[in-house]
């Protein structure tokens, strides 16, 4: 794993979520997920995917529609949509509230992971970080 590899998944590992099952440890859950999306992220790169996002405020009042938000609502709200390198549309994430930097890099990771995993006949040849 080159250094570039291995700073995405402490990155991942840091800021991702993570999930594990019965056998597994809560470690081994986090190093898989980091991978996973370290992986995903490289992928999305090395086929010149993009995420564009936008604002999203569909839903409108958010403390109307969500119990979560007792101080009014969040300050931002936005879409996220994965394209391939021709502009086919190909993965979309709405109502995202007060994304960070780092958020939205593990949203476009999650996109691009959830994408590569679809349909194999339709994506390009995959590719190892």
């Amino acid at each position: 794993m080159d250094s570039r590899s291995e700073t995405a998944v402490k990155f991942f590992y840091e800021h991702g979520g993570y999930s594990y099952g019965q056998g597994g440890t809560k470690e081994q859950g986090r190093l898989r997920c980091a991978r996973a999306l370290a992986e995903a992220e490289a992928y999305a790169s090395a086929h010149g995917w993009r995420v564009c996002w936008s604002d999203d405020w569909s839903i409108g009042d958010h403390a109307k529609e969500y119990d979560c938000y007792e101080d009014g609502g969040p300050e931002t709200c936005e879409h996220a949509a994965l394209y391939t390198a021709d502009g086919t549309l190909i993965g979309s994430l709405s109502c995202i509230d007060d994304a960070s930097t780092n958020y939205r890099r593990v949203v476009e990771a999650e996109l691009a992971s959830e994408a590569m995993h679809s349909d194999p006949a339709t994506l390009p040849e995959r590719v190892t970080p």
